[in-house]
């Protein structure tokens, strides 16, 4: 018999993760939910922002050799900027911990994809196999697709079962604490109560004496009010209730669930110091970027997608590159040791190969001659 189960995980990954059965550990919060809290909307911006922003490029494994890109890295989807559908396959490996590219297109020289949509995790189900270790297929919006070709997915898991899951009660205490600072904020003194010691008044007169009340304190510093009746404060102002301190070490405990550094979301006691942007740039990489980053192209270079002895993988020079005074020092070294040539040190820096014409008599940039169609 076969057991259905959402996300693409099989069922030893479902045990190790405990969310038997079903999407991510969701009990706590959403996805939406999380995105509400401001920490973590920075977190996922910051990450699934700058990968969606840095090139993909193909090469040839064995040489090296640059390959132009075939369509589907060039533009998955036919309706959409590339940038958008890279952005939002790395928010699915945030949030839920596997992202899906629904095949639209497939090349008819190979059969191997040529356009792809993103589909939402939480539209996908996967078909277990009876002794529960094994995916047999998937399905979405409970229809059954096909395991290659047309309408088939294209499978990203994750390192990990994805924030949802991992960090339900990190998130939830977090939306609690941004829910009492509106709060608070919509109240920005501690509760009172107004206590008669006399008699008790008709519900007219106490709404005119609380209406009273709440004016004088609008307009004026202090209020008056006749009769036999006090103030009591029976909350706690915003010191008392140390929510700056608690959003502080929830921001840094958000960094941790999110796994990017602390200073990025300018957590207290979070501190670091670079000399450049490069080196800023650097340390996202390696310590948020590089998961995400190697899963996308490990399953883009897998040999149903990328013809065999081809890779996939992201451009980050762009990315990585200090600042224009730092270029042309880093080029003149490497020309003075032989290690690139001069035309190459000029376009290392965005200038022009030195005698080639750079603009036409009315100085505009003319196109290039041959044109480099994506190959399909």
């Amino acid at each position: 018999m076969e057991v259905k189960s959402s996300a693409g995980f099989t069922r030893e990954m479902e045990n190790l993760f405990s969310f038997p059965g079903q999407l991510p550990n969701l009990r706590y919060a959403t996805r939406e939910q999380a995105m509400t809290v401001p920490a973590i909307a920075r977190s996922r911006n910051i990450l699934a922002g700058s990968i969606g922003t840095i090139p993909m490029e193909s090469y040839n494994k064995i040489t090296g050799a640059h390959i132009n890109n075939r369509t589907l890295i060039v533009q998955p989807d036919p309706a959409l900027p590339r940038v958008n559908t890279i952005t939002w396959l790395v928010d699915d490996l945030i949030f839920y911990g596997v992202g899906y590219l629904q095949v639209l297109d497939v090349s008819p020289e190979d059969g191997r994809p040529f356009r792809a949509r993103r589909i939402d995790p939480r539209r996908v189900q996967a078909t277990i196999d009876s002794s529960g270790t094994l995916i047999t297929g998937y399905q979405v919006d409970s229809k059954n697709v096909p395991s290659s070709g047309l309408n088939s997915l294209i499978v990203f898991n994750a390192i990990d079962e994805g924030v949802l899951a991992r960090g339900g009660m990190t998130i939830s205490s977090a939306i609690a604490l941004e829910q009492a600072a509106y709060n608070m904020a919509s109240e920005p003194v501690p509760q009172m109560v107004l206590l008669n010691e006399g008699m008790n008044l008709p519900s007219d007169q106490v709404s005119a004496v609380m209406d009273t009340f709440r004016r004088a304190r609008r307009e004026r510093s202090t209020a008056y009010i006749e009769g036999p009746i006090k103030l009591e404060v029976v909350g706690m102002d915003s010191a008392q209730m140390q929510l700056v301190e608690a959003r502080q070490h929830l921001s840094s405990e958000i960094a941790r669930l999110m796994g990017i550094l602390a200073w990025y979301l300018n957590a207290e006691n979070a501190s670091a110091t670079y000399s450049n942007v490069a080196s800023e740039r650097r340390s996202l990489v390696d310590f948020g970027l590089r998961n995400y980053l190697t899963v996308i192209e490990d399953r883009l270079s897998m040999d149903d997608v990328t013809p065999r002895n081809q890779i996939v993988r992201f451009d980050l020079d762009d990315f990585l590159r200090g600042n224009a005074a730092e270029r042309v020092e880093m080029s003149i070294k490497l020309y003075d040791s032989g290690i690139i040539t001069r035309d190459e040190a000029r376009e290392f820096i965005d200038i022009s190969p030195a005698g080639s014409e750079e603009s036409n008599d009315n100085g505009i940039t003319p196109p290039s001659q041959t044109e480099v169609t994506p190959i399909q």
